[in-house]
């Protein structure tokens, strides 16, 4: 998921056009936009037949679209670094205030838009608690910050995330962001430094710009071969790109001495790399680190063209332009409507023409969103000033904060109230020690609010594990990796073992990770799909491909039993599948063996939440394995009800 931050181009003003514009750059933009979101419609939609599942194919096949933020990256730090070495050469220092509020005016109305509708929407399409979290992730936004939020969050680009943040692509706006705050700072030292030692300022800010790039680039490979997620977004492993474009911004007088027909070559070199790159790369690829110096390089080499050449006459025709000119906007804009429209849809993915559907709207709101939120602006003359442009940034700033704020509140009151039954008939336990530890599943982690909620109205102070994904215990299962592949410990006892002291009140509700469904792959793993699915018989169940016996799951019961205290009492909660869903599953067999082995301690109990299931028909989404809101709230009360 990526963005694009605006690419300053050297003009003040939109209908100002000095000699110095190249409109070849503004079509270079087109091509890092169109296969971002190529690749973005695609991963939206699972394999499909008929004509827009084969338009939806061949777009997929741009496996490395992503890379058009690399491409961007490195654009960016080549325009505005020209623009500030060039201000600093002729007026003998940084302009910070000017420097920010052409950013405020370029960058703002468009992103505020994006962030207060994206919030409204979201509030409206999205589950109680998802628009809380999205609410948040605005916050970030606002701030700039929407780095470090994601790859603190654990989000990996090149994994799987389940229901992706709608401001998601806000990541790479707040890398940009961070380097213009540091850049600007750094050249003015060197300015002072230039004056001292009567240097020139070009020499100085490229020696700077090195400095930069080199550590960052070495960071960036150390995260990646360290498989640590955040390489993708943070900014220190990112600032190496938008430097390499700031050093050819830099050097570009002795670029502009290259003979004419190597500036012709090398820009149809770069293109190929580029364009290479993006049909090869997939999320599988290491990346950034090393592997992002082809596309940045290969992008340099596309900068450095002759307005003659080949490349850059090709780039500069009309259509290539208009997608430029509306880059920004577009890439603000079409990533929320992807994800809130597979809300909006229920499964999270989209037809092949709902995709291409999102698209055409993408694109058109991009435009409208060019026409009035970045020209108009732009062009506004209360903006023109420096002290109303960075008052009206600080202004857009603080209503975006503060609307996030108010409707996560909102978002969470929704969500309490939406399961506020569950505290319904609860008595609050009466004994000395009412600490509780909750071992729980995927059901535990989508019905968390409900469960808190009826702990805390029994009285009992609480903690909750969830553990979704992991059986009861590990061993060495290959059919749980990477969740429990080759660790000591992995279900309940990873959690008890960490505990110095075990609460007097233990609940294990694991009983239904003790399969493994069949799973076929379709596709790369992508940040909305895992690339598998699940296999299904010809009566439409999912196939098991490896589950727990019995005699395994009375092991395990054995297994934990001995890890806590006899004093500490362990309630062991039985497991509930829809059979029509779930075809030839132990887990009858496997609740009586849970069942005979809990009882056979003086501490051990048995909660038949099966019987609970059927009798009282709770209500199931249509996976057969997760209750639905509703659900969660009656199984929170009853499991609250049946803790003494």
């Amino acid at each position: 998921m990526v963005t694009i931050a605006p690419v300053e181009e050297v003009r003040e003003t939109a209908d100002a056009r000095p000699s110095n514009f190249r409109p070849d750059i503004e079509g270079l933009r087109a091509l890092a936009i169109l296969p971002v979101l190529a690749f973005h419609m695609a991963e939206f939609v699972p394999p499909s037949d008929g004509v827009a599942g084969t338009i939806m194919g061949a777009l997929g096949r741009l496996s490395g679209g992503f890379l058009g933020v690399d491409v961007f990256f490195v654009i960016s730090g080549f325009l505005i670094t020209g623009i500030l070495v060039v201000d600093a050469q002729r007026t003998g220092t940084v302009h910070f205030g000017r420097f920010y509020a052409r950013r405020a005016r370029r960058i703002l109305p468009a992103a505020t838009a994006t962030l207060l509708v994206t919030l409204i929407a979201s509030l409206v399409l999205l589950p109680a608690a998802r628009a809380g979290a999205t609410a948040l992730d605005v916050l970030s936004a606002a701030l700039f910050n929407s780095d470090i939020r994601f790859a603190n969050s654990g989000v990996d680009y090149m994994g799987v995330a389940t229901d992706p943040s709608p401001v998601l692509n806000f990541w790479s706006l707040s890398d940009e962001e961070k380097f213009y705050v540091v850049w600007p700072v750094v050249l003015l030292l060197g300015v002072w430094v230039a004056k001292k030692r009567q240097w020139s300022a070009r020499r100085i800010a490229l020696i700077a710009m090195i400095a930069i790039a080199i550590p960052s680039l070495v960071w960036s490979q150390y995260l990646v071969a360290t498989g640590d997620s955040s390489a993708y977004f943070t900014a220190p492993s990112r600032a190496f790109e938008l430097a390499i474009g700031g050093i050819l911004a830099i050097g570009f007088p002795l670029v502009k001495r290259l003979p004419r027909w190597l500036r012709v070559v090398l820009p149809i070199v770069g293109l190929v790399v580029v364009v290479g790159c993006m049909f090869t790369y997939t999320t599988g690829t290491s990346f950034p680190g090393l592997m992002a110096l082809p596309v940045v390089l290969g992008t340099c080499l596309i900068l450095i063209g002759h307005e003659r050449g080949i490349v850059a006459r090709g780039l500069s025709t009309a259509v290539p332009r208009w997608f430029g000119r509306i880059s920004y906007s577009l890439y603000l804009w079409h990533w929320p409507i992807l994800v809130l429209l597979a809300a909006a849809a229920g499964a999270g993915t989209l037809t092949a023409t709902q995709a291409l559907v999102a698209g055409g709207a993408s694109i058109g709101v991009g435009w409208v969103s060019r026409r009035w939120l970045e020209v108009t602006p732009h062009r506004a003359s209360w903006l023109r000033s420096t002290r109303n442009a960075l008052l009206f940034g600080l202004v857009a700033i603080v209503v975006t904060v503060g609307s996030a704020l108010a409707v996560n509140q909102v978002a969470n009151a929704a969500e309490k109230k939406q399961y506020a039954a569950a505290a319904d008939g609860i008595t609050p336990v009466v004994k000395p020690d009412n600490s509780l530890l909750f071992i729980g599943d995927s059901v535990t982690t989508r019905g968390q609010v409900a469960l808190e909620t009826a702990l805390g109205a029994g009285g009992w102070d609480y903690s909750v594990d969830a553990l979704g994904g992991r059986p009861i215990q590990s061993g060495r299962r290959a059919t749980w990796n990477p969740l429990c592949y080759s660790l000591p410990a992995c279900g309940g006892d990873l959690v008890l073992a960490a505990k110095s002291a075990i609460a007097k009140t233990v609940v294990i509700s694991l009983g239904s990770n003790s399969m493994a469904t069949q799973m076929r792959k379709v596709g790369d793993p992508t940040p909305t799909d895992s690339g598998l699915r699940r296999v299904r018989d010809a009566q439409g169940r999912f196939v098991i491909s490896g589950q727990d016996s019995p005699e395994f799951v009375t092991s395990e019961v054995k297994k934990v039993m001995s890890m806590v205290p006899s004093t500490t009492e362990v309630y062991w909660v039985g497991v509930w599948l829809d059979d029509s869903m779930w075809g030839n599953v132990t887990w009858r067999a496997n609740n009586r063996a849970m069942q005979k082995a809990a009882l056979a301690y003086p501490n051990g109990h048995y909660l038949d939440y099966a019987a609970y299931v059927e009798s009282a028909k709770v209500p199931y989404s249509d996976d057969g394995s997760h209750p639905t809101p509703e659900g969660m709230t009656m199984r929170a009360r009853w499991l609250a009800s049946q803790l003494k």
